[in-house]
């Protein structure tokens, strides 16, 4: 099956030019689908180029870096809770390993719970 339009030839970008196409896309009211198919862009170049330029720590700035600093300096560290040896079972057939009832609140709602029985 052929496509009717014919596709242009990829072109690399540069940082520059992917900071325009990302701020373009902000200010679209467009699903990632349909802007990358409208400027002929693949989808897994738009989200590499997004998550690369919205982590780089050389690109941001040193005001938002002294920031973050700042906000992470204040969030308390957890306690470390020792739960002994879990993966130690005796090499007793007949002695089974301890129950294990583990719940962990991540927070935003979201909880890990682990059972072994």
């Amino acid at each position: 099956m052929e496509d009717s339009k014919p596709r242009r030839a990829s072109l690399r970008l540069d940082e520059q030019a992917w900071r325009a196409l990302l701020a373009r896309f902000d200010d679209a009211a467009l699903t990632v689908k349909e802007f990358c198919r409208r400027e002929e862009l693949t989808q897994s170049s738009f989200f590499l180029w997004r998550s690369r330029l919205r982590t780089d720590p050389k690109r941001t700035s040193g005001a938002m870096t002294k920031s973050l600093a700042q906000a992470t300096a204040l969030v308390p560290k957890p306690a470390f809770v020792d739960l002994g040896v879990l993966g130690a079972a005796s090499r007793d057939p007949v002695v089974q390993p301890a129950a294990l009832d583990l719940r962990i609140e991540l927070g935003g709602g979201l909880s890990l719970h682990l059972v072994r029985r």
